[in-house]
């Protein structure tokens, strides 16, 4: 088996990219942002779980296509509630909803959704743009979604563990 890349440190690539989606050195939110931070680390955790997921289905779905032959459809004339349909390339005009298509479609759409959970966290977080990057992969590598979603969630509670949100007082208004 062929030894993974190595960098001039002497770790291999992906050691060294773990490395920095654990480190927080490159984190400098703006006082008035800290408050928007946990609404915005939750959305981008929502988004990475489901984009993983449809991650995961699509590698599943291509797999079945391609590497066993088949398509899944609804609905299709002549079969049950879900089927699978011998693939023929895209020519097939049996009919139903190509589920094989949808869950394409539906992850492309979901990834860009995560792009901009990505970027919200990533802009109130003040991070790396390196950092930005590597969560955005974690959308297209199987698995990584899940991975990189938690050295960053680990990252951003460090944070506000030792920089606790705080709202501004706002004085009361009597009603009339």
């Amino acid at each position: 088996m062929p030894n993974p890349p190595q960098n001039p440190d002497g770790g291999s690539l992906l050691q060294r990219t773990i490395e920095q989606l654990r480190s927080a050195n490159s984190a400098r939110p703006r006082t008035v942002d800290i408050p928007k931070i946990p609404g915005s680390l939750r959305f981008y955790q929502v988004t990475a779980y489901i984009t993983g997921v449809m991650l995961l289905l699509l590698v599943a779905e291509m797999i079945v296509k391609y590497g066993v032959g088949y398509s899944l459809y609804a609905f299709a004339p002549g079969q049950g509630f879900l089927s699978f349909v011998p693939y023929d390339g895209g020519e097939s005009s049996i009919g139903g909803v190509d589920v094989s298509t949808g869950i394409l479609i539906a992850h492309g759409w979901l990834y860009v959704l995560y792009l901009i959970a990505d970027f919200r966290l990533w802009s109130l977080m003040r991070m790396s743009f390196t950092k930005f990057v590597q969560i955005a992969l974690g959308g297209v590598v199987p698995f990584m979604s899940f991975i990189v979603e938690h050295f960053i969630s680990r990252q951003v509670h460090r944070f506000l563990a030792e920089n606790p949100v705080t709202t501004p007082e706002r004085p009361v208004e009597a009603s009339h």
